[in-house]
């Protein structure tokens, strides 16, 4: 189900009327993307590269795992934590079966609203779960990603295990997870998880409108609704809460006036800088 959204007020309503239908022991998550029929709500690890070629999963969950403590300021995951390590990973832009989702829904749309034609998807991670499962789900909870039981299966555990085991373990229909926090970011964005199992296709296209709703943002908006964010307290600092990000919000706000918000994010920033940067080094010498 799609919804035309032309203000913050209109976002904060059709909310509310979408999730009054739902079970109230349910909280609604929410992921911001741009407007896309090709990939929507498909992992990085999916997505097709410009060479045609995929991303080989256990290679890259090995390497990782193996490479990982040597180039990192913090702790790394125990070797047998398999979920944590895919939340690193995750969280460090490595390709992974997961996608982001936050419980905040001014969360997703400060990300939402990043690009010239922005989304935020709405999701009901309960009925999901409880499609992926025979098993009754209590709404209002979620999986364990650590349990592994000796009969039965947990539905938390199937699909990270799949990602270590060469999809011998996993369900058909993606998870919806909540994970450890292992970074500050995880905390301050309100960090969850839907993890893919056997079929690598986009979420959107698995379930019905009954657990997922499309809010789609009008482009003529998106500099009202950014104002109307720093207005209520979602800035760069509340999402990344690091001091790289002060220096960068307090150099914007002291130059702009503390409500102008800047048309891409730092995160967005920074993923254009590394593009450059890539296509420098890949050009051939003439």
């Amino acid at each position: 189900m799609d919804i035309e959204i032309k203000s913050t007020e209109t976002f904060i309503t059709k909310i509310r009327g979408v999730a009054s239908a739902w079970d109230e022991r349910t909280t609604p998550w929410f992921r911001g993307e741009p407007l896309v029929e090709d990939t929507p709500l498909l992992p990085s690890l999916y997505r097709p590269l410009p060479s045609g070629q995929r991303y080989d999963e256990n290679r890259i969950v090995q390497s990782f795992r193996r490479m990982a403590p040597a180039f990192t300021d913090y702790r790394t995951p125990d070797k047998l934590a398999i979920d944590e390590w895919l939340y690193l990973m995750q969280h460090l832009r490595v390709p992974t079966r997961l996608l982001d989702w936050t419980e905040g829904a001014l969360v997703g749309l400060y990300f939402a609203l990043d690009y010239p034609r922005p989304v935020v998807w709405m999701l009901n991670p309960d009925e999901l779960n409880q499609l992926s499962t025979p098993d009754q789900i209590i709404p209002g909870t979620s999986p364990l990603t650590w349990f592994q039981p000796k009969q039965g299966i947990n539905i938390g555990n199937e699909n990270i295990r799949a990602a270590w085991e060469n999809d011998k373990r996993g369900l058909d229909l993606p998870v919806a997870i909540k994970p450890t926090y292992i970074h500050p970011r995880m905390s301050a964005q309100k960090s969850c998880f839907t993890v893919h199992g056997k079929r690598k296709e986009p979420l959107s296209k698995m379930v019905s409108d009954q657990i997922l709703v499309r809010l789609i943002i009008n482009p003529s908006s998106i500099e009202s609704m950014r104002e109307d964010l720093v207005r209520l307290g979602i800035t760069h600092t509340s999402m990344f809460p690091e001091a790289e990000f002060l220096a960068k919000e307090i150099k914007e706000t002291s130059t702009k006036g503390w409500v102008i918000r800047p048309k891409s994010s730092f995160f967005i920033q920074e993923k254009i800088k590394a593009k450059k940067k890539l296509s420098r080094k890949t050009k051939k010498p003439v």
